[in-house]
């Protein structure tokens, strides 16, 4: 996610049953496209329109692979863990809280142990 997300941005994401349904099955596991379409009920357009939303807003993190025939192929999992909205006396304040990106995590660990 490149700017911060606007609250009617997040709302319409989350209105969206076929977005809510992709974060909910790519929580614990990451699934390609396809998989996607098939495990969410949903058509293989549908899922990648829904999919490229997810990915654009930094809800859902896309990983490449290459398969030994070297054709590439994409999987996903969702980065949301919370959404924090707080009514204020100027408008609505939406705090996305994410998963860390595993690379991150490890950084973060070797940057605690050389601190001790």
């Amino acid at each position: 996610m490149t700017e911060e997300l606007s609250p009617p941005a997040v709302f319409a994401t989350l209105d969206d049953e076929y977005a809510r349904n992709i974060l909910v099955a790519t929580k614990t596991e990451r699934l390609s496209a396809k998989e996607l379409s098939e495990e969410c009920d949903m058509s293989r357009p549908t899922a990648s329109r829904r999919v490229n939303i997810l990915v654009e807003q930094g809800l859902l993190e896309e990983y490449t692979h290459v398969d030994p025939a070297g054709r590439h192929y994409h999987e996903y999992e969702a980065r949301l863990e919370r959404i924090e909205v707080l009514l204020q006396g100027e408008g609505f304040d939406v705090q996305i809280d994410h998963r860390p990106d595993p690379a991150d995590r490890i950084t973060s660990i070797f940057e605690k142990i050389r601190e001790d």
